[in-house]
């Protein structure tokens, strides 16, 4: 009986609220996917993307910490906290510290990047595609390129070619991609396309820089959100995929993508958005 009283009586004491679990998400200063200053600021790519699937997360108290991209690995290999990062790439290697999502977004590959009208532009053909290593034996055309990145294989074929006119250059924020285009410095630039599209815009540049995609080189990516492995980590990338759908079926999702990608970029992505939109669309059913 007094059992009975006491729990009676506990059942009428006001609850104590459980505090949310927190969410650490990872940001890094790699325009336009996260910009972290500027007239842009929080408009890139991921930054919107992160904002609207953290919306659909209110059981979880979400935070920002800024890092370098060179520090984000070490927080992977730390699970004294749950830290997620927006837009990463998959490998294979990777899935031995971290969780992944479903595909949160894709976007273009390296690049061929020139100023519109010029005579890199009738080298196309139709599908938005140039053949790299031809065009680094063009004796009229001089390229660049930036050192030290992970570039598809037509690339690397082409910068050691002999004879290749395809030359290495420091990009800087003063001294950028799109500056070098529209200064006639080079005829192109390879390059992300939404990078060079990021620059022209803070330049604010008169003239258009489009893009062409590498011929024999797969022309977008597909990218991830992923947290580090702790156990809270693998509920919220479950409660991360219930709502990936959801993004994906929005009606302007498209225009979030793309917001940073020249005219020919887009067109050839929309296969590959529309097959992802498809299988998004067939999980909301399940």
């Amino acid at each position: 009986m007094l059992t009975f009283a006491i729990m009676a009586l506990a059942s009428l004491l006001p609850q104590t609220e459980q505090k949310a679990a927190t969410v650490v998400w990872l940001q890094t200063d790699w325009a336009p996917h996260q910009i972290v200053e500027g007239p842009f600021q929080g408009q890139g790519t991921f930054d919107v993307l992160q904002q609207r699937l953290t919306a659909l997360l209110p059981q979880y108290q979400h935070q920002l910490r800024l890092t370098s991209l060179g520090r984000i690995e070490a927080y992977f290999l730390n699970t004294t906290e749950t830290v997620c990062a927006t837009g990463a790439l998959y490998t294979e290697e990777r899935t031995k510290t971290r969780y992944y999502s479903l595909p949160l977004a894709i976007g273009p590959g390296f690049s061929i990047n020139y100023v519109a009208g010029s005579f890199v532009e009738s080298l196309l053909d139709q599908h938005w595609q140039l053949d790299l290593r031809k065009l680094v034996q063009h004796p009229e055309l001089l390229g660049a390129y930036q050192p030290n990145r992970y570039y598809p294989e037509v690339v690397l074929q082409a910068i050691t070619q002999p004879g290749s006119t395809l030359l290495a250059s420091a990009f800087t924020s003063e001294l950028n991609a799109a500056a070098l285009l529209l200064s006639k410095r080079v005829d192109y630039v390879i390059e992300y396309p939404e990078r060079i599209q990021f620059y022209q815009r803070t330049l604010q540049a008169q003239q258009v820089i489009e893009s062409a995609a590498l011929l024999d080189a797969l022309p977008h990516s597909v990218s991830y959100i992923t947290c580090n492995k702790t156990a809270l980590a693998e509920d919220v990338i479950n409660d991360i995929n219930k709502v990936i759908p959801d993004l994906w079926l929005a009606e302007d999702y498209a225009d979030v993508l793309f917001f940073w990608l020249d005219q020919n970029a887009v067109k050839i992505l929309q296969p590959k958005f529309a097959e992802i939109r498809q299988h998004m669309a067939e999980k909301n059913r399940l």
